[in-house]
C-alpha cells in the first residue's frame, strides 16, 4: 500500500468515526465517556477479526420487521386490509406475538414495550395498539438511531470488503451509487420526491421477495442454515465540496 493511499484511507475512516461520534454526542453521550467505549470496541474488533464472529441483528431492524408483518398477516388486518389494533402483551394477536415471530433473543415483551416507548406503536383505545406507520421512523435522540447508523455502516463496509476480498465464495453483491456534482438547487425538492417514490417501490419489491422466502414461524427449523440478507438504499444532498479532515501531521 502506498503512503498516499494510506493517508486517504485514514481520512475516510476518520470521517466515519466523526459521523458516529457526532450521533453519540447528539444523543447525550458525554465526550469523556467515548474513549473507554473506543478502547473496548477495538478489543472486540480484534477478537472478532480472529474468530470471524458476527453478532445478531436487532433494534431498528426488528422494529421494521414487526411493522411489516403487521401489514401482511391476515390475523392482524381488518376487512379493509388495514392493520387492526391489538394488545401490546399476550398471545397472538398482539405486539409481543409479532416480536416473537422475528426470532428475537431478547424478551419479546420488553421489545414490545420498547416499541411503545419510541412511539412506533401508539394507543388506539380500549387498551389496544396500532402501528404508527408501516416504516420505522423514530426520534433522532433515541438510542435506536445510533444502532441503525452503526449497523448501516457495518453492512456497507462488510459488502465492500466482501466484494473486494477475492475469495470467490460468493458473487459480488450490488453496491452502486448515482451522483452528479452540480445539481441545481431548484431541483432539490423534485429530487426528494422522485427518490422517495422510486426508493419505496424498490425496497418494497425486494422486501416482498425476501419475506416470501423466510423460514415459516411454525417450522421447527432454527436459525442454523440461514443468513441475514437485505438491501439498504438512501438518498443524500451535500455541498458540492465534501468536508474532509485535515491530514494529520507526521
Amino acid at each position: 500500500m502506498t503512503r498516499g493511499l494510506s493517508k486517504r484511507l485514514e481520512l475516510d475512516y476518520s470521517n466515519i468515526l466523526v459521523a458516529i461520534f457526532e450521533l453519540m454526542l447528539r444523543a447525550g453521550i458525554r465526550g469523556k465517556d467515548l474513549l473507554p467505549v473506543c478502547v473496548r470496541s477495538l478489543g472486540r474488533a480484534e477478537i472478532r477479526s480472529r474468530r470471524n464472529q458476527r453478532e445478531e441483528c436487532g433494534g431498528l431492524v426488528t422494529a421494521a420487521l414487526v411493522l411489516d408483518a403487521w401489514h401482511r398477516d391476515r390475523r392482524y388486518l381488518d376487512t379493509a386490509g388495514l392493520p387492526r389494533p391489538v394488545r401490546l402483551i399476550g398471545p397472538a394477536p398482539s405486539v409481543e406475538a409479532l416480536v416473537r415471530r422475528q426470532k428475537v433473543r431478547n424478551h419479546a415483551a420488553d421489545v414490545a414495550h420498547r416499541l411503545r416507548a419510541v412511539q412506533l406503536v401508539v394507543p388506539s383505545g380500549k387498551g389496544l395498539y396500532k402501528p404508527a406507520s408501516d416504516v420505522a421512523v423514530i426520534s433522532a435522540s433515541d438510542p435506536l438511531v445510533l444502532q441503525h447508523a452503526a449497523q448501516a455502516l457495518l453492512t456497507l463496509l462488510g459488502t465492500v470488503g466482501q466484494n473486494v476480498s477475492g475469495t470467490g465464495s460468493l458473487s459480488p453483491l450490488i453496491e452502486r451509487f448515482a451522483e452528479v456534482p452540480d445539481l441545481p438547487r431548484k431541483h432539490v425538492k423534485a429530487f426528494q420526491m422522485f427518490t422517495q417514490a422510486q426508493g419505496r417501490t424498490f425496497v418494497r419489491t425486494v422486501n416482498d421477495w425476501l419475506e416470501s422466502r423466510r423460514v415459516k414461524p411454525s417450522a421447527s427449523k432454527t436459525i442454523k442454515g440461514t443468513v441475514r440478507a437485505g438491501i439498504h438504499t438512501y438518498a443524500y444532498i451535500a455541498s458540492k465540496q465534501r468536508t474532509v479532515l485535515s491530514p494529520p501531521k507526521l
